[in-house]
């Protein structure tokens, strides 16, 4: 079972989740609050730094990528090397992996 440390701004939190389960839905399902909107990766509210782990998650599909395309341009978004900006409504979970939030 897929294990996801979230670190946020009230510290962080180990979550289990099912194998492939959508990363949003295991948050939601744990009792935390996070940021989403449309779960289609179309309005970026739940953008996502993968800060480990996650090497086997696919690219993005095209919608997400032009999402996360426009939050960079915006350019009030930090990427530290070697963590990867995603929506977590579009990363299915299947190892473990460190995510940080933006709330």
């Amino acid at each position: 079972m897929p294990r996801i440390i979230l670190e946020s701004k009230e510290g962080a939190h180990t979550i289990e989740c099912s194998e492939g389960e959508a990363l949003l839905d295991a948050i939601l399902d744990a009792g935390h609050i996070y940021p989403h909107g449309c779960r289609a990766g179309s309005c970026g509210a739940c953008r996502t730094l993968i800060i480990e782990g996650g090497d086997d998650i696919p690219a993005p599909g095209i919608i997400e990528n032009i999402t996360i395309e426009g939050l960079v341009k915006q350019g009030n978004i930090a990427i530290p090397p070697g963590a990867k900006l995603r929506l977590a409504c579009r990363v299915n979970v299947t190892k473990d992996i460190k995510i940080k939030a933006f709330y």
